[in-house]
């Protein structure tokens, strides 16, 4: 078996090798972290597999290459693309309220089950750019993130009481006095770990 990191090759210890994948998988991600990086493939026999799990679920292979990518390159891109995705959620929630208060439910409950996908993507997103970056609630100035965070998912689910007693209007309510606003804290909590970008790694 052949393991390499990139395009450099490591010969790993026998009892790394014949423990299982999640060894292997382990000793790489370690060893990319010691230069400040992170896995964001991994080929197995010329194939790309992408994620750890799917690498964790397939049998054989005898040349696998764990590719890489800079922490703050990777914490950037995310940061961007979230950025970008915030500012598209404000305005689908918007439409939303204003579908529901046009009495186009299935409309709308499609497009806010969208949103929901996307509100959930966020929060892990900014989660996993925290921990790359070091950064703790601790540090956050904007605010308690824990609680705005409470705020968040408590609009998400006084939504969801509305929707299955199937008040539209309340829905619509919620969407623009609790969840609009809270959508714009999180953004604010956005910008703010983007300035960590800036402050060396330790």
């Amino acid at each position: 078996m052949r393991v390499f990191l990139d395009n450099i090759e490591f010969k790993l210890s026998e009892d790394i090798i014949e423990d299982d994948r999640e060894a292997i998988y382990e000793e790489m991600r370690k060893r990319s972290l010691l230069s400040n990086r992170v896995i964001v493939d991994i080929i197995v026999d010329g194939e790309s597999v992408g994620d750890e799990d799917t690498f964790m679920s397939l049998s054989g292979g005898s040349e696998f290459i764990f590719v890489t990518k800079p922490i703050r390159e990777l914490v950037r891109e995310s940061l961007q693309e979230g950025q970008r995705y915030l500012t598209s959620l404000k305005s689908g929630l918007d439409s939303v309220a204003t579908l529901l208060e046009e009495s186009r439910d299935r409309e709308a409950q499609s497009n806010f089950s969208l949103a929901i996908e996307g509100i959930r993507w966020l929060t892990e997103t900014f989660n996993r750019c925290c921990m790359l970056l070091g950064v703790t609630e601790r540090s956050l100035k904007t605010g308690s993130f824990e609680r705005d965070l409470k705020d968040l998912n408590r609009a998400l689910d006084d939504i969801a009481s509305s929707m299955e007693s199937g008040k539209t209007m309340n829905q619509a309510y919620i969407i623009r006095d609790k969840l609009l606003p809270s959508i714009g804290v999180f953004s604010d909590y956005w910008k703010e770990i983007s300035s960590f970008l800036e402050i060396p790694l330790q």
